[in-house]
């Protein structure tokens, strides 16, 4: 059914958002269980990091070819089936291991959300107003993630409770059995994908989402640990996590507003993603030096507020100014740029957690506020240096690419 469709892609960013928010929504009570420090844990996010990095270069390049369904059918199959063997893990290694799988799962549904809905949202052609309406719904699932775990874990267990979660994931498959997919490209090769690293907007799109999911990534794994390290209790440290997938989602929620309101020229070629990077670095860094649990709170609060439109609109520029919708290149484009993201994301946090075990959180969280200062720099490269591609120029690429 065509009106399921777009539905779809709403699930996909949904059920990232669960997969991502999962490990620190869990952390305090996972990391008893397992007996293991900040440093340890750490790896466990950097493990699912990782592993997403790897798929999402094959995942991308796969749904450009074999289309939509299997690559759907696959992440909520993997992303349930992945959440069930967390729900019950006892031993380090076994939690490894399911996180890199769920990596897999997390990169198909991430995939198909965030390049379906580009697609048939607004006709294609405003990819950053659906981004930014798409990760609405990331942050949702993020947000429900850790109120829902704090809400149960202690009546139910935490097994029941992680198995439900895995569950409602496993169950959005049902939606990619109704739905009318655009037809695949059918003729994209894999090694085609390496040619579209030449272009200035794929690389620079790719180092700031290096800066940004980094980030993202380690403030949900860590604020619960940041605010328990100010004093709060367990409840309230999860309810500060939730604190921050709401800020998050208003951003975003926010920046579809000023999308849909303000003309292409302005959304495109304005310094968008600098002044939040310029702002990132300002909370994370209040974060730093917060004195009190309520600054703790509201620095970790804001900085969810600066963050959430980074990463759509990232993607929504890149796509505008590499001419992914329209050379047909959308999956190839995005699994490059969040890969490289995807990398930040794997050192960034296990960095933090190795200066936390080793010091303080809070003291960590210098290294977040210089990975901020980064992203400015790099975006305002994107901003000012990169001009909207041809997509013929872009097939050609690719296509010259293949030859070599």
């Amino acid at each position: 059914m065509e009106a399921v469709t777009p539905i779809v892609s709403f699930a996909g960013v949904f059920a990232l958002g669960i997969i991502f928010a999962v490990l620190g929504a869990v952390k305090l009570r996972l990391a008893e269980i397992l007996q293991v420090d900040d440093a340890q844990y750490g790896r466990l996010i950097s493990t699912l990091m990782f592993a997403s990095m790897i798929a999402v270069l094959i995942i991308g390049p796969l749904q450009d070819m074999l289309g939509y369904m299997p690559i759907g059918i696959v992440g909520f199959v993997a992303g349930g089936v992945c959440l069930w063997i967390l729900a019950g893990v006892k031993s380090y290694g076994l939690a490894l291991v399911a996180c890199a799988l769920l990596g897999v799962g997390a990169m198909c549904v991430n995939t198909i959300g965030n390049t379906l809905g580009p697609t048939v949202l607004f006709d294609g052609e405003n990819p950053a107003l659906a981004q930014n309406l798409l990760n609405v719904f990331f942050g949702i699932g993020g947000f429900l993630t850790p109120i829902f775990i704090g809400k149960f874990a202690d009546k139910l267990g935490y097994q029941k409770t992680v198995s439900i979660i895995g569950a409602v994931v496993f169950a959005l498959v049902v939606l990619v059995f109704l739905a009318d997919f655009p037809e695949a490209a059918g003729d994209f090769e894999l090694v085609a994908s390496l040619g579209l690293l030449g272009t200035g907007a794929v690389l620079l799109g790719g180092l700031s989402l290096f800066c940004y999911i980094g980030l993202e990534v380690s403030m949900a794994g860590f604020v619960s640990t940041y605010l328990k390290d100010h004093g709060l209790t367990d409840e309230q440290a999860n309810k500060g996590l939730s604190g921050f997938w709401i800020a998050l989602i208003g951003g975003r929620v926010l920046a579809a507003f000023l999308l849909w309101v303000t003309a292409l020229d302005v959304v495109y070629h304005a310094p968008i993603i600098p002044a939040l990077g310029i702002a990132a670095a300002i909370v994370i860094y209040l974060m730093v030096v917060a004195a009190t649990p309520k600054a703790g709170v509201v620095a970790a609060v804001l900085t969810g507020l600066v963050l959430g439109p980074i990463f759509p609109t990232v993607v929504g520029v890149t796509f505008f100014k590499s001419a992914a919708i329209e050379a047909g290149t959308a999956g190839s484009v995005f699994g490059w740029i969040f890969a490289m993201g995807l990398l930040g994301a794997t050192l960034l946090p296990m960095l933090i957690g190795k200066l936390s075990a080793e010091g303080t959180i809070r003291q960590s969280m210098k290294a977040a506020v210089v990975v901020a200062v980064a992203l400015v720099v790099i975006s305002g490269i994107l901003w000012l240096g990169v001009p909207e591609a041809d997509p013929e120029e872009v097939i050609e690429v690719v296509a010259m690419a293949v030859r070599r």
